[in-house]
């Protein structure tokens, strides 16, 4: 009879042991549109190497690959000792099965936190609870084990948000376009500046034009100057002729005064005279508006002294000063609208003729040179202007500008979980748009976002302590 009751109770406890090294069934549990189960191993949970067994499919029953994971487990300080956490070893066994191997170091509880990314689905996020040496797991915050996880997650009912006034928008693929302003000046064209000099010392004897800003058509005269230098070149010319001197002698006397810039018609006139006197007008080389004029009467010039420079402004240039952040966005042949805040009227259509190679300095933009036609001169040099560019992106994932909400140097937006759940998920964001801004990471296509009523949603977060933990700048 002892015997028999010895094997029974052996038997049983062999039987109690094999159960304890069991592994875990599989908790089933709703991640945004994936059906994701968890077990852990071993179970219950032992102090040093523990593993999660994580099989991911779609609502098809499709196994998903290439899933991405963020693990991090922790355990709340507790009087004088300091929080503990860590990270975890990913291994993707194939055929949607993954193994996240993590060291745990005492008993208690420890919470467990996995973010899901998977291609083609939102980010999803479960958090867990074990507590060796006690068997199983607690998915936290949820009432059921199909509810999709949000540990982070706040609820607003649907009423709540129809009261406080919360709307949503979503994250999708569309055509983006950069609007970009930038400070500009009139200046003159310079392919449009013609100066006036001598190649000869002379005197100026009489000026014609003696004012800056005066208006003058190519051929008008300027002014007059008597020079020696003239005056001998004439009279080795005379000389030449009246001479009879070869043909050589007399070309090479009229081509030095038609290098000093003495016209066909004033050598004809010279011939005719047959009296030299040194004396010659000089005519303006181009149309448009006097510039600058430093000569005056009387005044003695020296060869390449500049007397008068011309600059025609029936078309301008606007020099815009485009800050390092947008260079970027400004391309040569690009279309901008300028407008003059001293004129009124619509914005002139302009295109982008030229882009500086280099950045200033001192002030850290770049110089973006724009052609405007001014027919009726009414755009000065030296005005100032305001310059739009428009650069399209093409078409990128975004989010509704109103969805972001700023946290020092971060960003984050709203996403409805489902059941009046909404998690704050921190955005990283590329290009500006208007309206819409680019998102880089932290949100998926198709995500459905709070628009409306983020400042109070931020007030309910903050109380409740769940908005995202941002790292340091």
């Amino acid at each position: 009879m002892k015997t028999k009751l010895a094997h029974f109770f052996a038997s049983a406890l062999v039987g109690i042991a094999a159960a304890s090294c069991a592994k875990q069934k599989p908790t089933t549990v709703k991640a945004g549109d994936l059906d994701v189960q968890v077990a852990i191993d071993p179970d219950p949970p032992t102090i040093g190497e523990n593993r999660l067994r994580i099989s991911i499919r779609e609502t098809s029953g499709k196994p998903v690959d290439g899933a991405q994971f963020a693990f991090e487990y922790d355990m709340a300080a507790m009087g004088a000792m300091p929080e503990m956490k860590g990270g975890g070893d990913v291994k993707d066994e194939g055929g949607g099965r993954y193994i996240v191997t993590y060291p745990l170091s005492m008993q208690g509880d420890w919470h467990l936190a996995l973010g899901v990314d998977a291609p083609g689905h939102p980010h999803a996020s479960i958090r867990l609870k074990v507590s060796p040496p006690r068997k199983g797991l607690v998915l936290e915050g949820q009432g059921s084990p199909q509810a999709t996880t949000t540990s982070k997650a706040i609820e607003v009912s649907a009423e709540r948000q129809q009261l406080i006034g919360v709307t949503f928008g979503s994250v999708e693929e569309r055509p983006l376009i950069v609007s970009l302003r930038a400070a500009g000046r009139v200046a003159v064209d310079e392919r449009k500046l013609a100066d006036v000099t001598l190649k000869y010392e002379a005197y100026v004897e009489k000026l014609f034009v003696g004012e800056t800003g005066k208006a003058v058509k190519e051929g008008q005269p300027l002014l007059r100057v008597y020079s020696p230098d003239l005056l001998a070149a004439e009279e080795e010319l005379l000389t030449a002729r009246k001479a009879g001197a070869v043909a050589q002698i007399t070309s090479a006397a009229e081509r030095r005064l038609a290098y000093w810039g003495v016209t066909r018609e004033q050598i004809a006139d010279l011939e005719r005279r047959t009296k030299a006197d040194g004396r010659v007008t000089i005519f303006a080389p181009a149309s448009g508006i006097v510039l600058d004029k430093p000569v005056v009467e009387g005044a003695h010039v020296m060869p390449g002294t500049n007397l008068y420079r011309i600059g025609n402004l029936g078309s301008v240039w606007v020099q815009a000063a485009i800050y390092e952040r947008d260079v970027p966005f400004v391309s040569l042949g690009q279309p901008a609208k300028v407008s003059v805040p001293s004129l009124a009227g619509e914005p002139s259509d302009a295109r982008v003729a030229f882009v500086a190679p280099t950045l200033d300095e001192k002030t850290r933009t770049l110089e973006a040179r724009l052609e405007l036609i001014n027919p009726k001169l009414l755009l000065k040099p030296g005005m100032f202007a305001d310059v739009i560019f428009e650069a399209p992106l093409g078409v990128r994932l975004s989010v509704p500008d109103s969805a972001l909400l700023m946290s020092g140097q971060h960003r984050y937006a709203f996403v409805d979980r489902g059941e009046g759940k909404l998690e704050p998920v921190e955005v990283e964001v590329g290009a500006m748009a208007g309206e819409y801004d680019e998102v880089k990471s932290g949100l998926a296509k198709g995500n459905r976002v709070a628009t409306g009523a983020t400042f109070l949603l931020s007030s309910e977060a903050k109380l409740r302590d769940v908005l995202p933990r941002w790292r340091s700048p």
